[in-house]
C-alpha cells in the first residue's frame, strides 16, 4: 500500500467516522427523546412486544442478506449489483416465507395477549424495504463515503420521531412504533438511492450482476459472516428473547428500558465508528501494526466513556428509570442495576469483530459467538428459574465465555500491543470504581437528585482523567494517520 493510498484511507476514515458519528448522534438523540415521550404514552405491558419484535427482525435481516454486505467490503471487485439481485430474489421470497410462518414464529413469545402475529406480518414490509436500502448503504460504507448518507439519516429519524409521537398521541399504542418504523425505513431507502443516483446518473456500480455460478460462489464465501452476524445479534438481544419465553409482556418491556440505557453509548458511538473502522482495517491489511493501533485507540476512546456510564447507571438505577420512562417504568430499576456493569466485561468486543474479520479469522469468530450464545442462554434459562427470576438474565450477562476465544485471537495478532490495551482498560476501570462506588455507600437511595448530581460530577472527572492520560495518544494517532 503506497504512502498516498494510506493517507487517502486515513482521511477517508476520519471523514467517514465523523460523518457516521454525527449521523448516529442525531439518530440516537432523536430516538432517545422520542422513546422518553413514547414510554409516557405507552405502558410497559404494551411496549413488551416491540422490545421483542425489533431485535427479532434485525436477526431476520441477517438471514435475508446472507452475509453478503460484510464480504462486499473486503472483496476487491465489490459486485454491488449481485447484492441487488439477491434482494430482488431471495429477499422478497424470504419476506413472504416469514409472512406465512408468522403463527408459528409467534410461539416464541409467551404472552398470548400480545398481537405478535399481526406485528410479524406488518414488519415483513420493513424487511423488504430495508433490504433494498442496504444495497445503496453498503456502497457508501465500502467506499468510506458515509458523509453522503447523512441527509437520509436525518430524514429517517425525523419521520420516525414525528409519526410515532403523533400516532401514540392518537392512541395507536405499540402500533405507533411499527408503522413509523416502516415509514422511516422507506424514506431512508428512497433517499439513499437518490443520493446514489445523483453521484452516478447511470448507476453503473449496480450493473455488475453475477451469473448463477458467481452468485452461488459469492453467497458461499459470505455465509460464515451471516452465521457470525446472527450469533452476535442473538447474544446482544438475548435478554429479550429469553424473557419473552417465560415472562409477561410487562417484564419484557421494563427489561427493554434497562437494556436500552446500558447499551446506549455502544449504539451511539461503537456502531458508526465500526462502520468506518472496518473498511479502513481492510485497507490496512498489509499494515498489521497500523491496523492494531487503530483498533486499540478506538477501543480506549469508547471505553473512556463506557466505563463511567456503567458505574453511573449502577449508582443511579432508580433515577434513570424514572427519567427515561416515568413512574410506570420504575420496575426497570432492579434489572438496570443488575445489568449496568456488563459492558465492562466485554471491552474487547467493541471492535474486535471488525479486527479479526479483516484477518479472515471467520471460524474463530463463529466459535466466539457460538460459545457466547450457549453459555449465556443456558445460564440465563437456569437463573431465571431461580429466586432471581427475570433479574437472572441480567446476571447471566457477566459470563460470556466466548470472549476468551476473541481475546486469544486478538492477542495472537500482537501480544505486546494487546498487553498495553489491557493495562489501559484496567486503569480506566479502577478510576471509575474509585469515583463511583463510594457514592453507593455514602448517599442513601432516597437522595435521588443528590446522587444523580454528584455522579454527573464524578463522570466529568473520569472522562477528564481519560483525556489527561490518553488524549495525547488520540491526537498523536490522528495526526500520524493524516
Amino acid at each position: 500500500m503506497t504512502t498516498f493510498a494510506i493517507e487517502e484511507t486515513a482521511k477517508k476514515l476520519l471523514s467517514s467516522a465523523g460523518a457516521a458519528t454525527v449521523s448516529q448522534v442525531w439518530r440516537i438523540g432523536v430516538t432517545f427523546l422520542t422513546h422518553m415521550a413514547l414510554r409516557r404514552m405507552i405502558p410497559p405491558a404494551e411496549m413488551g412486544p416491540w422490545i421483542w419484535a425489533e431485535p427479532f427482525f434485525l436477526i431476520l435481516a441477517q438471514v435475508r442478506d446472507l452475509g453478503v454486505p460484510g464480504h462486499l467490503i473486503r472483496d476487491k471487485d465489490r459486485p454491488y449489483g449481485s447484492f441487488l439481485r439477491l434482494q430482488w430474489t431471495w429477499g422478497l421470497g424470504f419476506a413472504a416465507l416469514i409472512f406465512f410462518a408468522a403463527p408459528w414464529l409467534a410461539q416464541l413469545y409467551e404472552d398470548p395477549s400480545a398481537p405478535i402475529v399481526a406485528m410479524i406480518r406488518a414488519m415483513c414490509v420493513f424487511l423488504v424495504v430495508q433490504g433494498f436500502g442496504a444495497v445503496a448503504m453498503i456502497r457508501f460504507e465500502a467506499e468510506l463515503e458515509v458523509i453522503k448518507t447523512i441527509p437520509a439519516e436525518l430524514a429517517r429519524n425525523a419521520v420516525f420521531a414525528g409519526l410515532s409521537l403523533f400516532l401514540a398521541w392518537r392512541g395507536y399504542g405499540v402500533w405507533s412504533l411499527v408503522i413509523s418504523h416502516i415509514a422511516a425505513a422507506t424514506v431512508f431507502a428512497a433517499l439513499l438511492w437518490w443520493a446514489a443516483w445523483k453521484q452516478d446518473r447511470r448507476l453503473t456500480w449496480v450493473r455488475s450482476m453475477a451469473s448463477a455460478g458467481k452468485m452461488s460462489t459469492l453467497i458461499w464465501v459470505s455465509l460464515p459472516l451471516m452465521v457470525m452476524a446472527i450469533l452476535e445479534q442473538l447474544v446482544l438481544k438475548l435478554d429479550a428473547f429469553i424473557l419473552a419465553l417465560g415472562f409477561p409482556s410487562e417484564v419484557v418491556g421494563t427489561a427493554g428500558l434497562a437494556i436500552y440505557a446500558v447499551f446506549f453509548f455502544s449504539r451511539l458511538l461503537a456502531d458508526p465508528i465500526g462502520r468506518a473502522l472496518y473498511p479502513a482495517l481492510v485497507r490496512y491489511s498489509h499494515e498489521p501494526g497500523r491496523a492494531f493501533e487503530a483498533y486499540r485507540v478506538a477501543t480506549i476512546f469508547l471505553a473512556s466513556l463506557a466505563a463511567p456510564l456503567a458505574f453511573f447507571l449502577f449508582v443511579n438505577a432508580e433515577a434513570v428509570a424514572l427519567l427515561l420512562g416515568g413512574k410506570e417504568w420504575i420496575g426497570a430499576a432492579d434489572y438496570l442495576r443488575f445489568l449496568s456493569l456488563v459492558p465492562l466485561i466485554r471491552p474487547l468486543t467493541m471492535f474486535g469483530l471488525e479486527l479479526l474479520l479483516t484477518r479472515h479469522m471467520d471460524r474463530l469468530l463463529i466459535l466466539y459467538t457460538g460459545a457466547n450464545l450457549v453459555s449465556l442462554s443456558a445460564l440465563g434459562l437456569w437463573l431465571t428459574s431461580t429466586d432471581l427470576e427475570a433479574n437472572g438474565m441480567a446476571v447471566a450477562g457477566y459470563f460470556p465465555l466466548g470472549v476468551l476465544f476473541l481475546a486469544w485471537g486478538i492477542h495472537s495478532l500482537s501480544p505486546e500491543r494487546f498487553g498495553v490495551l489491557l493495562r489501559n482498560l484496567m486503569r480506566l476501570y479502577v478510576v471509575g470504581a474509585l469515583l463511583f462506588v463510594p457514592l453507593d455507600f455514602l448517599l442513601p437511595p432516597s437522595e435521588l437528585v443528590l446522587r444523580f448530581a454528584v455522579s454527573c460530577f464524578c463522570g466529568f472527572l473520569a472522562v477528564g482523567y481519560a483525556w489527561l492520560h490518553f488524549g495525547s495518544e488520540y491526537v498523536k494517532f490522528l495526526r500520524r494517520e493524516t
